[in-house]
């Protein structure tokens, strides 16, 4: 697992899955898509905001800057900084979002599409 400041792929990624339980987490996955080819899973723990679009095709990641920060705190208000948090502006072709939360964490793996990410096991959602 690679922690990272900024992504990008010409692949399609997924909201894979979120939970407000252990630390308000956030996974985003770019499936196999043949039995040769990698997963890539992306991850961000500690989220207190975000406004995500259900999957993004031609993914770029990047640290927001202050002027992007001063859009989202016109939105969402200051609070989900107050403790530090990193704005992540998350585009796509077509779709711009972002996550205000901890480090973005990278891991590749030939793992197959339903194994666990490799980060903290998220509980499962029913």
């Amino acid at each position: 697992m690679i922690r990272i400041d900024s992504f990008s792929s010409d692949r399609t990624f997924t909201v894979w899955q979120y939970t407000i339980a252990h630390h308000s987490r956030v996974l985003l996955r770019s499936p196999r898509r043949t039995e040769r080819d990698t997963r890539i899973d992306l991850h961000v723990g500690g989220v207190s905001a975000m406004f995500l679009r259900r999957s993004y095709d031609q993914l770029e990641i990047r640290e927001g800057s202050k002027a992007d920060r001063d859009r989202v705190i016109s939105v969402v208000g200051p609070k989900p900084f107050q403790h530090g948090q990193i704005l992540h502006v998350i585009e796509g072709r077509g779709a711009t979002g972002f996550i205000v939360g901890g480090y973005f964490q990278c891991n590749e793996t030939h793992a197959s599409n339903n194994e666990p990410s490799g980060f903290l096991q998220m509980p499962p959602t029913e």
